[in-house]
């Protein structure tokens, strides 16, 4: 397992890129709850975040592509809207052992 980091890295309601054992990787925390997808739009394959920056709603239920303007459900990864609609982004398994957070 390879540490991503520690859950006070990452603040509520946001998103951060993260590069770990040379995977790009987003981690996205709504409150308390973490969740981690492979950083590719099913649309393009490409990066959800290109400007940087946390793509998360104000309320953190929904994750925003920069590219095109897709939403994801954050809890399931499940396309919304835009030009992806009834895909999902990668969920990725990971491991929070006393705060710190690891991939598996």
């Amino acid at each position: 397992m390879s540490l991503i980091g520690n859950i006070e890295d990452f603040p509520p309601n946001s998103s951060s890129s993260v590069e770990v054992e040379g995977r790009e990787l987003l981690l996205v925390r709504r409150g308390e709850e973490l969740f981690l997808y492979s950083n590719r739009c099913p649309h393009t394959q490409e990066s959800l975040d290109p400007m940087g920056g946390s793509v998360t709603s104000e309320d953190g239920l929904l994750l925003h592509c920069q590219r095109h303007s897709a939403e994801f459900v954050t809890d399931t990864g499940e396309c919304v809207a835009g030009p992806c609609q009834g895909e999902q982004l990668e969920l990725v398994p990971f491991t929070l052992s006393r705060d710190d957070i690891y991939l598996d």
